[in-house]
């Protein structure tokens, strides 16, 4: 008697894997800089393939089992690696930095953040322009030019990816930047979680990346104005707005939901161009002036008398909920 065949369902469902690993770093849930974790992790490769040698051929079932844990496993190292203390390089490192305000009039200041959580605050009582407390792997990168206009750069760089746990849950990186003088402030965020401290500082320009990491933004009160633009990512994004501001905010949306908390006296004017497939909720004192459904224009009574007011731009909201409450 012949023994039935069976063909492992091993192969099928680690290409679709493959797809949906692809799907979810072109939608920004899986940071790209995540996928040197998977550098170290080759063994399992062979791991997986032996299992389905040894099981797959014998059941179609056992095949997609196999698959489904390799995937898995693949998922979770990708998503949630870094929040679990799993890093891309070595050892953990520390390094303290300071930069003297000096002759400084205004700066314009770059900050590509890494998996560890992060702060960002107001200097109080300092004559320094910059000062950060950085936890990281890998190498870090700082540049400072310019003596009236100040260039800063921060960065992580991981030349040789490898995987690691760090002994310290407590590793973070702290940046305290001067209210002093006007800045020009750009962040480019990753898995780890971001507060946003603005209140105080003067800003001419700011531009945000979020990633999916979990976010939030106090927003200063500036009488001069100014645009901020901010992407969204796969992680949570809360917007805290001032009392009082002179501000342009572009918000483009993925994955992650965004909170915006407005006071309601406020003066303020909503455009959603793109809502997207996500939820919109706006508060009753923001009247429709224009639009359908989830998309239009919404005003509060005293945004077209004021001198200084918000205007909020929702070019693309993907498919996270957009709140103003």
């Amino acid at each position: 008697m012949n023994q039935k065949a069976y063909r492992s369902l091993f192969w099928p469902i680690l290409l679709i894997g493959v797809g949906l690993i692809w799907l979810l770093s072109n939608l920004g849930v899986i940071p790209r800089e995540n996928f040197a974790m998977l550098s170290s992790l080759w063994p399992l490769i062979l791991i997986v393939i032996g299992l389905d040698l040894l099981f797959g051929r014998q059941s179609p079932l056992l095949g997609a089992v196999v698959g489904l844990v390799a995937v898995g496993i693949a998922v979770v190292v990708l998503i949630a690696g870094p929040a679990l203390g799993l890093s891309t390089a070595g050892i953990l490192r520390h390094e303290s930095l300071r930069e003297p305000l000096s002759e400084t009039t205004q700066a314009e200041i770059t900050l590509n953040l890494s998996s560890q959580p992060a702060r960002i605050y107001p200097l109080s009582n300092s004559t320094n322009l910059f000062e950060a407390e950085i936890d990281y792997f890998g190498e870090l990168r700082f540049t400072s030019s310019g003596t009236r206009l100040r260039r800063i750069r921060l960065e992580r760089f991981q030349p040789n990816p490898s995987v690691s746990f760090s002994p310290d849950p407590t590793a973070r990186w702290e940046i305290g930047l001067t209210p002093q003088i006007p800045l020009a402030l750009r962040i480019d965020a990753s898995s780890g979680s971001v507060d946003l401290n603005l209140a105080g500082l003067q800003l001419t320009d700011l531009q945000i990346d979020q990633a999916s990491g979990r976010m939030e933004i106090e927003l200063p009160e500036n009488s001069t104005a100014y645009t901020a633009r901010i992407e969204g990512g796969s992680g949570s994004l809360q917007i805290n707005l001032p009392r009082e501001a002179n501000l342009t905010l572009r918000l483009d949306g993925k994955s992650g939901a965004i909170r915006i908390a407005a006071p309601p006296e406020l003066p303020l004017r909503v455009e959603i161009r793109d809502s997207g497939s996500g939820n919109v909720s706006l508060p009753d004192w923001l009247q429709r002036i224009s639009g359908r459904d989830k998309e239009g224009v919404w005003e509060s009574a005293s945004y077209s008398s004021a001198a200084q007011r918000v205007l909020i731009i929702c070019e693309d909201l993907g498919s996270g909920s957009f709140t103003v409450r």
